[in-house]
């Protein structure tokens, strides 16, 4: 088992690469784009993202993740290249077909959306096009993963992030296009980042439409959708609901903090990218459960303790990312609940491990859609009375219930010892800290320090209380690990 979690944490490490710069580079030039739009169109920028985002689902129609499966599943070589030019070709033509709607008929779409839609008429047009762009990249990229292409990985995602990001930052300061500036930069950046991956990855399609491997995708994929669908209700449908019911200004503040708290994908992303293709290259060793339980926990206790880390230096970090803009207030004291579900939503991988491996996706996407009610409900009835915070309570709530019910589906099927009444109590320790730390920090109180490092004391104390880990397992993770230097 040794050899298996070294080979998680290097890829992990690989992967970091591009994710840690991806997010830095976001973070840095942040605050450029809250200097440069109102909050009234900032908070219109995030309602973009909001349909962008759905958009991008709906076209891919999880054939990214049967990819996943199918690339290792493939008896030849063939096989593979006709299942990932079969998905590229179905997600690429749903988005243009998309795209040209929205062009055509989409009127009635962008005067829902935004407040002020006079300006918008060709927002979305735009906006889907980018997403085609987008679309290939994602496809390409994750063949590159599966195939443990890690360089081109890693150089072409930052190529795409940071690219794109770069334009849209030109398209602001030089012509002062506003939120259409941006997506004009996303367009050239990621339609152009797309061409140079196509014409490097040639020799890895097989032009050939086959109806039995796309339906096997789809097959695969498609029940995944729900899943989707509720996840981007869970992530993205606060936005609107705070846009019309409480303001574009408290829009913008939960923009700014949703796009703040995207920091926590420093510690999760990388393993994301990791997890899939490692877990499906080991679902048939005799041991495997036994180590999706030890990363389970392991990726619990450093998860949290990540984001209650961050938490210490947020008011600093939220400071210099509105740059001064006082109409931003205290928007940092939701961040970590909003770092929270993102971090969650990497868990529930993990947890319901087992699912994805006995092709279950249909229980996963029923635990989504049940939590993307509770939390849509939620939202309806507490954004009106409690602004931004009925929005973060509901995005704890609906992750935990997303948590609890792929576990115990999950134990079905594919039985995994997490310890899972230590998680509970380890969870509600974690749970009482933090609302104790925004307590201090919304108060002002003095000495705020002492208590983060109580906060923080008590919380690692209760791993071992709780039997979660042990100084003996913590041990063998440690033998585990990939060596920093040398040989090993």
């Amino acid at each position: 088992m040794k050899q298996y979690i070294k080979r998680l944490f290097s890829d992990s490490a690989a992967f970091a690469i591009a994710t840690m710069g991806n997010k830095l580079v976001s973070a840095m030039l942040g605050p450029v784009f809250i200097a440069y739009l109102s909050m009234g169109k900032y908070a219109d920028w995030g309602q973009t993202n909001v349909v962008t985002m759905v958009l991008q689902y709906v076209c891919i129609l999880g054939t990214d993740a049967a990819m996943a499966f199918y690339f290792y599943d493939a008896k030849t070589v063939e096989d593979r290249r006709i299942y990932f030019t079969n998905a590229l070709l179905f997600s690429v033509g749903t988005c243009i077909v998309f795209t040209l709607l929205v062009y055509l008929f989409g009127g009635p779409l962008t005067d829902a959306l935004y407040a002020n839609s006079e300006n918008y008429t060709y927002l979305l047009p735009v906006a889907f096009l980018a997403t085609v762009g987008a679309i290939v990249i994602q496809h390409i990229l994750g063949y590159a993963r599966y195939s443990r292409r890690v360089w081109t990985f890693n150089i072409f995602s930052m190529a795409y992030v940071i690219g794109s990001n770069l334009l849209s930052i030109l398209f602001l300061a030089y012509f002062h296009d506003g939120v259409m500036g941006i997506f004009y930069g996303q367009l050239i950046g990621q339609v152009g980042v797309a061409l140079i991956l196509l014409y490097l990855f040639r020799g890895e399609f097989h032009l050939k439409i086959s109806r039995r491997h796309l339906s096997d995708l789809i097959r695969y994929g498609a029940p995944l959708l729900p899943t989707l669908l509720a996840f981007w209700a869970m992530s993205s449908v606060s936005r609107p609901i705070i846009y019309h019911l409480a303001s574009p200004e408290h829009a913008a503040i939960y923009e700014a903090v949703m796009r703040l708290a995207s920091i926590i994908v420093l510690i999760t992303s990388p393993f994301q990218l990791a997890w899939r293709p490692f877990s499906m290259s080991i679902k048939d060793r005799e041991d495997a459960p036994e180590l999706f339980a030890l990363v389970g926990r392991a990726l619990l206790v450093v998860g949290t303790l990540a984001v209650m880390i961050l938490t210490f230096f947020i008011q600093w970090i939220y400071g210099l990312y509105t740059v001064g803009k006082h109409g931003y207030g205290m928007g940092y004291i939701y961040v970590w609940a909003v770092s929270l579900g993102t971090f969650f939503n990497v868990l529930q991988n993990v947890f319901g491990v087992g699912l994805l491996i006995k092709k279950k996706t249909k229980v996963i996407s029923y635990g989504f859609m049940i939590a993307a009610v509770v939390y849509l409900v939620g939202n309806l009835i507490l954004v009106p009375i409690f602004n931004i915070w009925g929005s973060v309570s509901m995005t704890v709530l609906a992750y935990l219930i997303v948590i609890v019910w792929v576990y115990y589906q999950n134990q079905k099927v594919y039985p995994i010892n997490f310890r899972f009444r230590s998680i509970a109590i380890y969870l509600a320790v974690f749970f009482i800290s933090m609302i104790g730390i925004t307590y201090v920090q919304a108060n002002h109180l003095e000495n705020a320090w002492l208590y983060y490092l109580l906060a923080l004391g008590v919380t690692m104390g209760t791993v071992f209380a709780t039997g979660l880990f042990s100084i003996r397992s913590l041990n063998r993770i440690g033998r585990a690990l990939p060596k920093l230097g040398g040989k090993g």
